[in-house]
C-alpha cells in the first residue's frame, strides 16, 4: 500500500518502525480473526436457515454439511461450539416446536403431525415428542387447546 511506504519513510528512528510494524500486524491478525469469526458465525447460520426450511424432510448431517461446505465432523463440531447443540437437537427442536402449534387443531391428525414435522414413523414421533415436552401428542393436544 503506497500509504504505508510513505508512513514508513516519514519515520526517523528504528524503534518507530518496530513499533508501527507490530501494530499494522496486530491490526491486520485483528482483522483476520474478526473475518473468521463471521465467516463461522455465517455458516452455522446458513446451517440454520437450511433445517429452519426444510425440516420436514428427512435431513441428515451430511446434507447440511454439504449446504455449507465443510465436512460432517467439522460441521458437527462447528455447530455445537457456536450453538451449544449438536445439529440433531436443533433440528429435534424446529420439528417439535412446529409439531406444538399443528396439534392444537384437532381436524389433524397425529400421523399426519408427524409426516409435516419430517418424521415418517408416528411411533418413533410420539416417542421424541413425550422425551421434548414430558407429553404424549395426544396428552398435549387436550391440555393446549387453541
Amino acid at each position: 500500500n503506497r500509504n504505508f511506504f510513505e508512513e514508513i519513510l516519514s519515520i526517523d528512528s528504528y524503534e518507530e518502525i518496530r513499533q508501527w510494524y507490530i501494530h499494522h500486524i496486530n491490526s491486520t491478525c485483528e482483522a483476520v480473526i474478526r473475518l473468521r469469526e463471521n465467516k463461522i458465525s455465517d455458516v452455522t447460520k446458513k446451517a440454520k436457515d437450511y433445517m429452519d426450511a426444510y425440516f420436514a424432510k428427512d435431513i441428515k448431517l451430511e446434507d447440511v454439511s454439504k449446504v455449507v461446505n465443510i465436512s460432517p465432523h467439522y460441521f458437527s463440531k462447528l455447530f455445537k461450539e457456536e450453538t451449544g447443540e449438536n445439529y440433531i437437537d436443533y433440528l429435534t427442536g424446529i420439528r417439535i416446536q412446529y409439531a406444538c402449534k399443528k396439534l392444537k387443531n384437532k381436524n389433524v391428525s397425529i400421523k399426519e403431525v408427524s409426516h409435516e414435522c419430517g418424521y415418517s414413523d408416528p411411533n418413533y414421533f410420539c416417542r421424541i415428542f413425550k422425551k421434548i415436552t414430558g407429553f404424549t401428542p395426544t396428552e398435549y393436544r387436550e391440555n393446549n387447546r387453541g
